[in-house]
C-alpha cells in the first residue's frame, strides 16, 4: 500500500509539473529550414523572457497558443501553451491577407499581371460591361492591396455575410462606391476575395494551388489547409499553417524575399509591400495588406493582425520576427491585456531594449 501510494504521489507531481511547466524550452532542430539557437547564445535577456513566459502561463494575455521569436535568423523561442502542439495547424485569420498580397506580387513577377496599377474590372469583363459607376472603373489592384478601393464596406457587420455568400465575388464587386479610389482607408476582407480571383483569372490556378507551387513548396511547407466556398477561397482569413511555417513566412519578408540562398520573390516587391501608403490613424499606416507602426522606440514595425490574437511582426531594426497565435475570440477583454501588448513586451528581450 505504501509503495502504491508513493507511485501515485509521484505520478501526481509529474502531471502537475507537465501541466504547469512554464520554463523556457530551447527550440529543436527538426530539419525544416529554420536555424535554431537559444536566448543565451544570442545574448538575449532570458530573465525578461522568463517573466513574460510566466505571465502568458498565468493568462495575462488571454488564451495564447504559441509564441515564436526569430532573432538574427535563429529561432530562439518556440513555446506552446494551453495544450497546443508544434505539428498542429493553426488558423491565421486575417494574417491570410498577407499571403494573398505576396501571391499578387508573384503573379506580377511571372508576367501574369502587368503591375499593381491595372484596373480591377479589366479582369472581370462581365462586371465591367454592367458597371456604370465611373469611380468603380478607377479601382486598381494597388487600391485593393492598400485598403483604399473606395467601395462602401464595414467588416464588422458584413464579414459574416461575405463568409456565407454563395458568390463572394458578386458581393465584393457589387458594393456601391463611397469615396474616390486611393483617398480613404477602409479595412475590407472583400478586397482579398477580388485579389484572389484576379490570381485565378490570370494564372489559371486557384490561390491555393498557386500558393503551394510558388510559396509553400519553396519554403518547405508540406501541410496546410485553406477553406473555400463554391470554388472561391477564403483569401481574407481561411488559411491554416503550423506556427513554425508561419515564422518562415515572416522570416522570408525580413530577409527581403530570400530563403536558404534562393530568391523566392524579389527584394523590390518586399520593399514595395512595406512602403507606407496611407495613414490609418497615427502612428499606424497601411501597406500592401500589412500595417506599419512608427514606434516611440525610434524604429518602425510591420505587422499583420488577425482575429483572436494572430500576429506576424517584422522588426528590421532588431533583426527579429515575432509570431503569436492565440484564440481570444471569446475571452473577455477586461480580463486580459491585448496581444499587441505581448508583442511590445517580448521585443524587450533584445539587448538594445533591455538595458
Amino acid at each position: 500500500m505504501k509503495k502504491l501510494l508513493a507511485i501515485l504521489i509521484t505520478i501526481s507531481f509529474i502531471g502537475c509539473n507537465s501541466k504547469d511547466n512554464c520554463s523556457y524550452q530551447s527550440p529543436i532542430d527538426i530539419n525544416d529550414g529554420l536555424q535554431v539557437s537559444t536566448l543565451e547564445r544570442n545574448n538575449l535577456n532570458k530573465a525578461v523572457f522568463d517573466t513574460i513566459n510566466q505571465d502568458i502561463c498565468n493568462g495575462k494575455y488571454g488564451n495564447i497558443h504559441s509564441l515564436l521569436v526569430i532573432e538574427n535568423n535563429d529561432l530562439v523561442i518556440e513555446q506552446y501553451y494551453n495544450g497546443w502542439k508544434r505539428d498542429r495547424l493553426h488558423f491565421l485569420a486575417s494574417n491570410t491577407k498577407s499571403v494573398t498580397s505576396f501571391l499578387i506580387g508573384k503573379a506580377i513577377e511571372q508576367g501574369k499581371i502587368k503591375d499593381v496599377n491595372q484596373k480591377v474590372l479589366s479582369y472581370f469583363p462581365k462586371y465591367a460591361g454592367k458597371e456604370i459607376d465611373t469611380l468603380k472603373k478607377q479601382i486598381s489592384i494597388k487600391n485593393l492591396l492598400t485598403m483604399t478601393a473606395g467601395l462602401k464596406w464595414d467588416d464588422e457587420t458584413q464579414l459574416h455575410t461575405l463568409q456565407q455568400s454563395n458568390n463572394r465575388l458578386d458581393l465584393a464587386l457589387g458594393q456601391p462606391m463611397d469615396t474616390i479610389p486611393g483617398s480613404k482607408y477602409v479595412y475590407s476582407s472583400a478586397n482579398s476575395i477580388i485579389l484572389s480571383e484576379i490570381i485565378k483569372n490570370t494564372t489559371g490556378q486557384d490561390i491555393s494551388k498557386f500558393a503551394k507551387k510558388n510559396l509553400f513548396e519553396p519554403l518547405g511547407i508540406k501541410e496546410f489547409e485553406w477553406s473555400s466556398r463554391n470554388g472561391i477561397y477564403d483569401s481574407y482569413g481561411g488559411l491554416l499553417l503550423k506556427p513554425r511555417d508561419i515564422a518562415k513566412f515572416g522570416l522570408l519578408h525580413l530577409n527581403k524575399g530570400e530563403w536558404e540562398g534562393k530568391t523566392i520573390i524579389s527584394k523590390e516587391w518586399i520593399e514595395e509591400t512595406f512602403c507606407p501608403y496611407i495613414e490609418i490613424n497615427h502612428p499606424f499606416y497601411s501597406c500592401y495588406q500589412w500595417q506599419m507602426v512608427k514606434t516611440d522606440l525610434g524604429f518602425n514595425v510591420w505587422f499583420i493582425p488577425g482575429n483572436g490574437g494572430q500576429i506576424i511582426n517584422i522588426v528590421p531594426a532588431l533583426n527579429m520576427v515575432v509570431v503569436i497565435n492565440a484564440d481570444n475570440r471569446n475571452a473577455p477583454k477586461e480580463n486580459r491585456l491585448p496581444v499587441g501588448k505581448l508583442m511590445q513586451d517580448i521585443i524587450k528581450i533584445h539587448p538594445k531594449l533591455s538595458q
